[in-house]
């Protein structure tokens, strides 16, 4: 069953058999639109009827009282008392309408901890309610480098943790420190490998000496690697919007991007470290989005691959012409 809220368009599919059996109405998380989402013929009307009858017969309790003018034994005005307390339960009947208006307003917490797969992950609306703070890295006013260490740590430790907290509305400023300083320091790293005569130049600096490979390498890496960041994380914005799984803006996508980009790191160990860092990369970035916009798995591999699909497919193209040329 696709839920779909009118206003925004943000949708989720979920298995109608684990929805609960009166629920009819849902309020949207992204624009907090309440709508009804789907019809249950004969069940609003004999659902309410009950629950208003039983303050009609809670009245005619009052005929009890003919027995109070008898003061023949004292005992029964005892047993008299306790008929009485039975009537308030009845004055109170207005609990069932505020039992069920929490759960039409907590049901699309119930409708988010329903995977794609029809199941109940039980713990997830529980994790999700008390985590919004922004990360120690952006709160911190001194102390920067512990607050990266403890930042990247946190990040690599617990990912789901991480980026379901992230709030958006900050900038992205913050995040693009912390992408620099990993990328500075692989950068750097790659500089002293190219001066101990370790790794290769880069192509751009190849006829170069090993000064000058060094230092361009300080510079034009984090450069490019920045732009591709940008570059990447607007192509994939495009997907989640296209899928309806963006909740947060770009810079909800930015931030997950941003933050992911803590295995590259990994590129300080020559050789292996590219590899290692470029599937610790992807591996976070797909839990970032995820975690971040709320969204599904399928729609999360969906943005990742399809852009790889479509430069396979550019790719081929210029080769083919190309060759024929």
């Amino acid at each position: 069953m696709n839920i779909t809220c009118p206003s925004c368009g943000f949708g989720r599919t979920v298995n109608e058999a684990k929805l609960p059996p009166k629920a009819v109405m849902a309020t949207c998380p992204k624009c907090q639109h309440r709508f009804k989402f789907r019809e249950l013929p004969g069940q609003p009307a004999g659902a309410n009827v009950p629950q208003h009858e039983p303050a009609g017969p809670a009245q005619p309790a009052a005929p009890a009282d003919a027995p109070l003018p008898r003061h023949e034994r004292p005992a029964q005005t005892t047993q008299v008392q306790p008929a009485e307390t039975p009537a308030r339960p009845a004055a109170e009947d207005p609990a069932p309408h505020q039992r069920q208006a929490p759960r039409e307003d907590d049901l699309w917490k119930e409708l988010e901890a329903l995977n794609d797969d029809g199941e109940e992950a039980h713990g997830a609306g529980a994790e999700d309610q008390p985590q919004a703070s922004l990360p120690l890295w952006e709160r911190a006013t001194s102390g920067y480098p512990l607050a990266f260490a403890k930042t990247f740590m946190q990040v690599l430790a617990n990912p789901k943790g991480f980026f379901s907290a992230m709030p958006v509305g900050h900038g992205i400023m913050k995040p693009l420190l912390f992408f620099l300083v990993v990328i500075q320091a692989v950068a750097l790293s790659q500089s002293i490998w190219q001066l101990l005569g370790i790794m290769p130049p880069s192509l751009l600096t190849e006829g170069l000496g090993h000064t000058a490979q060094a230092a361009l390498a300080l510079i034009l890496y984090p450069l490019e690697v920045s732009v591709f960041l940008f570059m990447d994380t607007a192509i994939n914005h495009f997907f989640l919007r296209l899928f309806k799984a963006d909740t947060k803006g770009f810079e909800g996508t930015f931030r997950a991007e941003a933050y992911s980009a803590a295995p590259m790191l990994l590129m300080v160990i020559p050789y292996i470290g590219m590899p290692l860092a470029m599937i610790g990369a992807t591996v976070y970035k797909f839990l970032g989005l995820r975690h971040v916009h709320g969204a599904s798995n399928k729609q999360v591999l969906a943005v990742l691959v399809l852009p790889m699909l479509l430069a396979l497919a550019v790719a081929i193209v210029l080769t083919l012409v190309t060759g024929r040329a």
